[in-house]
């Protein structure tokens, strides 16, 4: 089975700048567009399946994609995004501002986070959980799409490259790019394997669709 994880399109926050885990703002106009032009990746038969995070700006990311292929969405708020309590709303200047030690330990060691954080450890299972569901209802042979965020992303690229807290810190997940796990010939999530991360297929600069 292949999984696509993908990253939702431009949010709000993103375009704000702004720390955003649970909050639930929506896609940006620019989101909005690049969603419509991720569908073109995609062509009937590619998919059996899209799943999505609850959170508004990953599953309207999957809208275009899931209206074109005539797949329902379900959605799983286990995909969500990690809490990051007190920082969200706070634009990243402020949060750099703010708390210049907790900023600066977290951004250090992805797995360091302040007190008032969803733990790393609660996030990778809410995530390998959603992971595990998936493997469960559909056959090898089959290919999912997971519309979800970045931090939901890193927990999997950590665990199936076994990188430490510094090295996943490194890792930025650009808006739409896919990241694929493949889980062949088992279906056991431990035998999964990373074979691409960060596929951009909309570029960042021109927002134009790349070649597949």
């Amino acid at each position: 089975m292949d999984i696509f994880l993908i990253r939702h399109a431009q949010s709000k926050g993103n375009e704000l700048n702004i720390v955003q885990g649970k909050s639930d703002n929506g896609l940006s106009d620019l989101g909005k567009e690049q969603a419509e032009k991720l569908s073109n990746h995609f062509n009937i038969g590619d998919l059996h399946a899209i799943y999505s995070s609850d959170l508004s700006r990953a599953f309207y990311t999957a809208e275009p994609t899931a209206k074109k292929l005539g797949i329902e969405i379900k959605k799983d708020p286990d995909l969500r995004e990690a809490d990051f309590g007190i920082w969200e709303e706070l634009t990243y200047d402020g949060v750099k501002e703010q708390y210049p030690n907790e900023h600066s330990a977290w951004f250090s060691d992805y797995y360091a986070r302040p007190e008032w954080f969803e733990s790393f450890e609660s996030h990778f299972k809410r995530i390998k959980n959603a992971m595990g569901k998936i493997l469960k209802n559909h056959s090898i042979d089959e290919k999912v799409a997971v519309f979800t965020h970045g931090g939901s992303i890193k927990t999997q690229i950590g665990y199936f490259n076994n990188l430490t807290g510094s090295e996943l810190a490194q890792f930025a997940t650009v808006n739409c790019s896919l990241t694929l796990i493949r889980f062949n010939p088992t279906q056991h999530y431990e035998k999964g394997k990373l074979i691409y991360y960060n596929k951009i297929v909309i570029d960042p600069i021109t927002h134009r669709m790349l070649q597949q």
